[in-house]
């Protein structure tokens, strides 16, 4: 049974998600980045939630992990296969939930919680959230009110990109997102599978 090491609001919720879809059996183990267990730590010596074990598999990244999950214990509806409209744009929104936004999530979140007082508001920290933001536009743009991201139907681009709304707490810009964005991530996560997924502790 696939192990999934999850803190509640980090990118483990994408993997969680997608196992919910999918029907896929799981377990979870608590992912803890400033006291980790001995045993997180030897799954993942950076830390980083989330990490995944599957037998003798060890994996880190959340998009890979969902894309392993996808190849290995499918075939689901939620993987766009090459030989089908909206392949391209599948795999870029795959890849731009994770490279292209969420990413720039990662200084931002650390400057507002570790950051001195006095070095909270820094250039950078306004940069990164800009970036975010612009990024979610452009998302919003894609959509153009659209229900999903690609092919049409509900798929694994949508779960990736839509995290960086979970996200956006830790962040400090949940009250920024574009109301396009806004509205198609509350309608995803009207999905049973995503509110069993967010449950999880």
């Amino acid at each position: 049974m696939l192990k999934v090491y999850h803190s509640q609001g980090a990118r483990s919720l994408r993997v969680l998600w997608l196992c919910e879809e999918m029907g896929v059996p799981y377990e979870t183990a608590e992912a803890s980045f400033f006291k980790p267990s001995d045993e997180f730590k030897a799954v993942n010596p950076l830390r980083t939630v989330p990490a995944l074990q599957d037998g003798d598999v060890r994996m880190i990244e959340s998009v890979a992990m969902m894309m392993y999950i996808m190849s290995k214990y499918g075939p689901t509806d939620l993987e766009v296969k090459p030989d089908e409209s909206g392949y391209a744009s599948y795999l870029q929104f795959m890849l731009f939930g994770e490279a292209g936004v969420a990413a720039y999530g990662n200084p931002l979140v650390a400057t507002r919680f570790m950051a001195p007082d006095d070095q909270k508001q820094n250039w950078t920290a306004g940069y990164l959230k800009t970036a975010i933001l612009k990024r979610l536009e452009f998302v919003a743009d894609c959509l153009g009110g659209k229900d999903f991201l690609a092919a049409d139907r509900f798929t694994a681009a949508d779960i990736s990109v839509s995290y960086i709304v979970t996200g956006a707490k830790f962040a400090g810009i949940e009250g920024d997102i574009p109301a396009g964005v806004r509205l198609y991530v509350d309608k995803l996560w009207q999905r049973p599978a995503f509110q069993r997924a967010a449950a999880v502790k």
